[in-house]
């Protein structure tokens, strides 16, 4: 469980004393941890605006980074991004180990406090490749898995975990990176904690790495006489 106290925000606003849950009974895909996956978690941020926030739960793989480019932004006492005079902006980019490699599920979970939520509206995930090509995706689900009073003073609110999951469609092309987005739906809104789950196709083995290098490897000796 995480806890705090906020600072003082952007323009010399303080935000009064408050308490975070961080991620409360979040998605927990079945799937976590299996061979071909790939987990990601925040519970505590180091830039608030345009800076990279790399993953730091246990766990965490190296290739995404969170950003935020809300520019009314601060970050509070224990590590959350507060936006006291607009809507939180996130973005999460990153890329697929051995790529290219096609995600087949996506799970996120995000943490807010505070007056604001997220925007359901906002949430996307955008596949890319090499190549120009591109493909947005709107959630096929979205679940709230804990809404309770903020527990702290501060400014009314709630503390909100919300799960958004993805089934995504064949390609034609194969993805090397990709990119979440969303926002917050106003004011006075931190944003506590974010855990991404991707599910991804199998990666070539080795024989098949082979065979594609070495066409004719996988054909049969010629038997002698």
């Amino acid at each position: 469980m995480k806890s705090g106290f906020a600072v003082c925000a952007v323009s010399a606003v303080c935000v009064a004393s408050s308490a975070w849950a961080g991620l409360v009974n979040p998605l927990v895909p079945t799937w976590r941890g299996s061979a071909n996956t790939l987990f990601m978690g925040w519970e505590s941020f180091t830039a608030a605006y345009a800076g990279p926030n790399a993953a730091d739960m246990a766990g965490s793989s190296n290739l995404a980074s969170l950003f935020n480019f809300a520019p009314t932004s601060a970050l509070t006492g224990s590590g959350n991004i507060y936006s006291g005079f607009g809507s939180l902006s996130v973005m999460v980019m990153g890329g697929v180990s051995l790529a290219p490699r096609n995600p087949t599920q996506v799970v996120l979970n995000i943490a807010t406090t505070g007056a604001g939520a997220i925007n359901d509206s906002s949430v996307a995930l955008t596949l890319f490749d090499n190549s120009g090509n591109s493909r947005r995706l709107t959630p096929a689900a979205t679940e709230i898995r804990s809404s309770v009073a903020s527990s702290g003073g501060g400014f009314p609110g709630n503390d909100i975990t919300v799960a958004y999951s993805w089934t995504v469609p064949d390609l034609v092309w194969n993805c090397t990176r990709w990119q979440v987005d969303f926002g917050s739906t106003g004011i006075h809104t931190s944003l506590d904690a974010v855990s991404l789950d991707m599910n991804l196709v199998p990666g070539p083995g080795a024989l098949s790495v082979l065979a594609a290098l070495l066409p004719g490897a996988t054909r049969g000796r010629r038997r002698r006489c």
